[in-house]
């Protein structure tokens, strides 16, 4: 029955012969040789579908064509999924890896930016790129006038990371069109940069009625009169109502612990502003050790007042009201201010002449110290002047600086200069003096067995052991106004609560002394006052410019440390001689006080760090730690 279930369909089931209908007179003979076994064998019979006995709980068969368009939908969605994840990935890298900017740059026309307040007006601080009615590109910054004055030190950094890009991207025409290097100098102007004041008489940027901003403006957001932020300044004019033509601003900031960078970078932006035609001011809003005055007497009156706030950009150099700040000396006194103000041709230890020269216009004209200080200064000095020099003595002055300095020489980057090197160091001077004296008989001092007994070696450190240490023994401390105590002698004065037997278990906790042992660390400066910051410098710098501003308590005790480092800059300064390591910014400073003749050419200055070959001003290796 199933062989003739199956010949009753033969075109269905077996293969065609050569002709094109089949032919059903053919012998047997010839039926079973067009119809051969090896037939059944290359086509088979179709098997009759029989009932399954597992029960498919009612779900329809899937067709084939149905499993092939969820195949492919599964597999497109698979590809579709990895492209995006690929493309996630590429972007996510070339975010981290370029600079952080404050906002994105904004390609903008001739009149982009509408001249009315509060239509269109930036709410941040940013690069534009503006396109001329000639076609020509041109580049410059946006600061809005709503925007508070100084921006972050991360602001200013990137808006110079940023602007310093375009600049070099709209430059690139020029390079290959004049076959030159791409590297500028540092007074080389840019063509393709427009200053704010032009920008906005283009209507590249919006105007602003200055005139109104004198008295406070309205901020679009809440619409409150506020402080106007268009003349913020210090120290204000003289009383003239003419805003200065070219200025610099130099902005202390509050993310630097140490207190010498910033006190070298505020010299020679002095020096800049003298040497370039500029009006200087100082901007002390966030500095991490309170205001300015509180240190130093008040710096030279400008005769004029200072710009808008949005005037004052801290990039390029060319620019009319420039801002520096420590986030912003990778660019003021980087590779091309080097260039400028280094004579390759001098010796190494004489490089840095016209750099130090800036630096010494600014420790001339800005560092003197504020009541009461200055008046101890004055008391010391007498002393110093009596007790050794009168007897025919010199002083050498010892800076040790320790903490979270380490020196540049290579055998010691991971510990600290031996304090041996030092005091051999301050004996060689001493005997060298007195040796000098007896040889060439002049009339300096008296015998040279009395002039070296009378000679003292005044020390300071930022590390309150150095002063009891075995090798130092014999020198005496620079100031003792302000003194920054060890633990020892913190536990000398106030014992840490010990319970006795008698005593219950459980007694009141007392918090633990801590002092300055090792030296200065960043760590234990932002956690003054506040013990929880303390742990982490970075908590501490987020902290810092945070909506909570540091407690008087805190302010107080930087003000200690502040002053106490400034004493002793000042008394070791006067110092016959002077001793230290120029890895630490002090040792610079302390250079530059002695002044060119006498410290670098006279070698009155000594630098006992062999990674340093003589004075430098700021360099990479500042910035870069």
């Amino acid at each position: 029955m199933i062989h003739s279930a199956r010949q009753a369909r033969p075109t269905s089931t077996f293969r065609r012969t050569a002709s094109s209908t089949p032919s059903f007179n053919t012998s047997a003979d010839d039926f079973s040789r067009q119809f051969a076994f090896h037939h059944l064998l290359a086509s088979p019979l179709p098997s009759p579908a029989l009932p399954s006995i597992v029960p498919r709980h009612g779900k329809k068969p899937t067709s084939r064509v149905l499993r092939t368009t969820l195949r492919v939908l599964y597999r497109l969605t698979i590809y579709v999924s990895g492209l995006l994840l690929t493309y996630w990935l590429l972007s996510f890298s070339l975010r981290e890896n370029s600079p952080s900017t404050p906002s994105t740059p904004q390609v903008i026309g001739g009149q982009g930016y509408k001249s009315s307040r509060g239509n269109d007006i930036s709410q941040d601080a940013t690069s534009i790129i503006v396109e001329e009615s000639s076609g020509t590109t041109r580049w410059s910054i946006s600061i809005s006038p709503y925007v508070e004055f100084p921006l972050r030190p991360s602001q200013y950094a990137a808006l110079c990371a940023e602007a310093d890009h375009i600049a070099k991207q709209l430059r690139e025409p020029e390079v290959h069109n004049h076959h030159h290097s791409g590297s500028r100098g540092y007074y080389q102007t840019d063509s393709t940069f427009i200053d704010v004041r032009e920008a906005v008489k283009l209507g590249f940027l919006p105007a602003v009625e200055e005139s109104k901003d004198l008295a406070g403006y309205k901020s679009p957001g809440d619409g409150k009169k506020q402080k106007a932020p268009g003349h913020r300044g210090f120290p204000p004019g003289t009383g003239s109502e003419v805003v200065c033509e070219r200025t610099l601003t130099f902005v202390l900031e509050g993310v630097d612990a140490g207190l010498g960078k910033t006190l070298m970078g505020l010299w020679m932006s002095y020096g800049l502003a003298t040497e370039e035609g500029r009006a200087f001011f100082i901007d002390d809003a966030h500095w991490a050790y309170g205001q300015y005055t509180t240190f130093f007497a008040s710096p030279p009156k400008a005769p004029c007042l200072p710009p808008p706030s949005f005037h004052r950009v801290p990039f390029p150099h060319q620019a009319r009201h420039l801002v520096i700040s420590a986030s912003t000396y990778p660019w003021a006194f980087g590779h091309s201010f080097d260039h400028e103000f280094q004579d390759s041709h001098a010796p190494k230890s004489l490089q840095s002449r016209k750099a130090f020269a800036l630096a010494r216009a600014g420790h001339d004209a800005l560092f003197h110290l504020a009541t009461p200080d200055a008046d101890y200064l004055s008391a010391r000095l007498l002393q110093l002047e009596s007790n050794v020099r009168s007897k025919g003595g010199i002083t050498v002055g010892l800076h040790v600086r320790r903490g979270d300095c380490r020196p540049w020489e290579v055998q010691y980057s991971d510990s600290y200069i031996p304090l041996s090197t030092f005091s051999n160091t301050a004996q060689d001077l001493i005997s060298s003096k007195y040796t000098a004296h007896d040889e060439e008989d002049d009339d300096e001092g008296d015998l040279p067995a009395v002039g070296s007994s009378a000679s003292r070696v005044i020390l300071a450190s930022d590390d309150p052991d150095v002063y009891t240490a075995s090798e130092l023994v014999s020198t005496e401390r620079a100031q003792s106004q302000i003194l920054l105590a060890s633990k020892s002698a913190l536990d000398a004065v106030r014992p840490s609560s010990t319970r006795s037997e008698e005593e219950p278990a459980f007694v009141k906790f007392v918090e633990p002394n801590v002092g300055w042992e090792g030296g200065f660390f960043a760590s234990v400066f932002w956690g003054l006052g506040n013990a929880a910051a303390g742990r982490s410098a970075a908590r501490g710098l987020r902290e810092e410019r945070a909506a909570r501003p540091p407690s008087e308590e805190t302010l107080k005790l930087r003000e200690y440390v502040a002053r106490a480092y400034l004493l002793e800059l000042k008394v070791l300064g006067q110092a016959d001689r002077v001793v230290c390591g120029a890895s630490s910014m002090g040792c610079r400073l302390l250079g530059v006080m002695k002044g060119w003749e006498k410290g670098m050419v006279a070698r009155e200055w000594v630098n006992v760090d062999g990674g340093v070959a003589g004075w430098v001003g700021l360099s990479e290796r500042d910035w870069a730690t």
